[in-house]
């Protein structure tokens, strides 16, 4: 007996090119086979693919979050952040020592303090905290580096 053929299913993504560069796709999944469509990506197409950009990592995408800017990009700089009351800084991190990369910022939540700076964004890595080395931090290490911080935070 035949299987039943399963609608193709698409979305737009960013993947990682050499030299750090990012490139926006279509990714389209018929059956067992998955296309990724280069370049810009057509109006019909764009209008067919889930709007939050789908998932990352089993987390919602965002697409639509601004990129970094060329002349920002691969500068080391120093971000203050205050603190609110409420949420904490704002971020999500990924990455650390124990998965040979370095401490990454993976979601930025809007509207909290890390947002608010305008200066940080996701795929910053996260060099230190008040003055706290992260480059050979565990995961956790990071975590709690990040708690432990006062009201102002300094990110390098």
């Amino acid at each position: 007996m035949a299987a039943a053929a399963k609608a193709p299913k698409s979305g737009l993504l960013e993947v990682r090119l050499a030299a750090e560069r990012w490139s926006r796709v279509l990714a389209t999944l018929s059956g067992d086979t998955l296309t990724l469509s280069p370049g810009d990506v057509s109006a019909e197409a764009a209008k067919s693919a889930p709007a939050t950009g789908g998932t990352v990592n089993g987390e919602p995408g965002n697409l639509s979050s601004p990129a970094v800017p060329d002349s920002i990009s691969n500068v080391k700089r120093t971000v203050r952040v205050t603190k609110q009351d409420v949420g904490g800084l704002g971020i999500s991190i990924k990455g650390g020592k124990e998965n040979k990369m370095p401490i990454l910022i993976s979601k930025i939540f809007k509207g909290l303090a890390a947002d608010q700076t305008e200066a940080l964004y996701v795929g910053d890595a996260i060099l230190s905290v008040n003055g706290c080395d992260l480059r050979e931090a565990t995961h956790d290490e990071a975590v709690q580096a990040l708690k432990k911080t006062g009201k102002e935070v300094i990110l390098e």
